[in-house]
Formats: structure tokens, C-alpha cells, sequence
């Protein structure tokens, strides 16, 4: 990738790839660590980071879950908000960038990321902790999957990530996971406010 807006931190490197007829890292199958984040805290509101297709927050939805999704891939959005528009029950969908979400002011039960963290480099990690954190209630989960090793060079183990959200969340568990055939890990954060 020579050109810098072809990079994978850029919103036109993932609306580009959302308005393929396939997106290569869509998911069809609701993980088991989502079902059982909201099975174990029985959430009325979630946030989920990095959205995409908005098939994560549809699910959440369907639980009877106030359910909004970020992507900041205006495409992405677009398409979520179709995907969804004849559901009865219909997640919010908001185009936007997770290390800055001013444009959300609620609080949330849980949130969860699948596949963002690991797009973000170590100043903007810091900034999507920091926002996570200032969006999330007292005592929340956030539930995060990434591939282990980032694409600013970062190896993302559950020593690096409990590092990184310190100051914030406390690491109470980390699995490692072979999720889409990648070296990756599900860690289980909870927010110490």
C-alpha cells in the first residue's frame, strides 16, 4: 500500500472494501463471547466499536438491547441502517471515529469491539480507551477481540492490553483464539469508575 489512503487506519481503505459485493472480514456467526456477555450482565444498552455491517448490534437488538454501533466508514453505516431498516428491533448506527465520540453523550451497560483495536495506533489506542471509559456506566464490561499483532507493528497481548487500559479498566480475563484463522485473543474488561 503505497498510498497512505489506502491504508487500513483510513475510512476510504474500509469504504472501499464495504462496497465490494463481499466484505472479507464480514461475519455471519454471533460469537460465543458476545452471547455470553450478554447473558452473563444483562445489559439494557450497548455500544459496539467499530461496527461495520452492523450484524453485532442487530443481534444485540433482537435481545431487547438499546443497541448503537460505530464505524467510522460511512459506507459501512449505509449499509448497516438497510440491512436493519425492516427489523422491529433497530440498533442506532452513527458514522464516526472511535477515538472521538463527542457526538455520543449517554452511558452504556457494555460495550464490545470486534476487530477495531487492533486497526489503531498506540496515541489513538490511548484516546479510544480514554472515550470508552468516559462512555461506559460504573462497573460495565467491554468485551474486545483482536488479531495479536496490530498493523502499527504492535504485538496485542494480554500484558500490552492490560497496560494500555490501566488507568481506566481492570483485565479480568483473556482467551487466545484462532478467530478467522488468525493468532488473536477475547479479553473481558471491566470498567473501574
Amino acid at each position: 500500500m503505497n498510498d497512505k489512503s489506502d491504508a487500513p487506519g483510513k475510512s476510504e481503505y474500509f469504504d472501499k472494501a464495504y462496497r465490494a459485493p463481499i466484505t472479507l472480514w464480514g461475519d455471519v456467526r454471533i460469537p460465543e463471547e458476545l452471547k455470553d456477555i450478554v447473558e452473563t450482565y444483562k445489559p439494557k444498552t450497548s455500544l459496539e466499536l467499530g461496527c461495520g455491517l452492523g450484524r453485532f448490534s442487530a443481534f444485540m437488538a433482537r435481545q431487547g438491547i438499546k443497541a448503537t454501533g460505530v464505524d467510522f466508514s460511512p459506507v459501512a453505516v449505509e449499509k448497516a441502517k438497510k440491512r436493519v431498516a425492516n427489523n422491529e428491533h433497530k440498533p442506532t448506527f452513527i458514522a464516526g471515529d472511535v477515538t472521538n465520540l463527542e457526538m455520543i453523550t449517554e452511558q452504556f451497560d457494555v460495550s464490545f469491539d470486534v476487530g477495531c483495536f487492533h486497526c489503531l495506533d498506540e496515541d489513538d489506542q490511548q484516546k479510544y480507551v480514554s472515550e470508552i471509559y468516559r462512555l461506559l456506566k460504573p462497573g460495565a464490561a467491554h468485551l474486545l477481540w483482536t488479531m495479536d499483532h496490530a498493523r502499527s507493528d504492535i504485538m496485542l497481548n494480554p500484558n500490552y492490553i492490560a497496560k494500555v487500559f490501566e488507568n481506566h479498566f481492570q483485565l479480568v480475563n483473556s482467551k487466545s483464539s484462532r478467530r478467522r484463522i488468525i493468532s488473536s485473543h477475547w479479553y473481558w474488561l471491566i470498567c473501574a469508575k
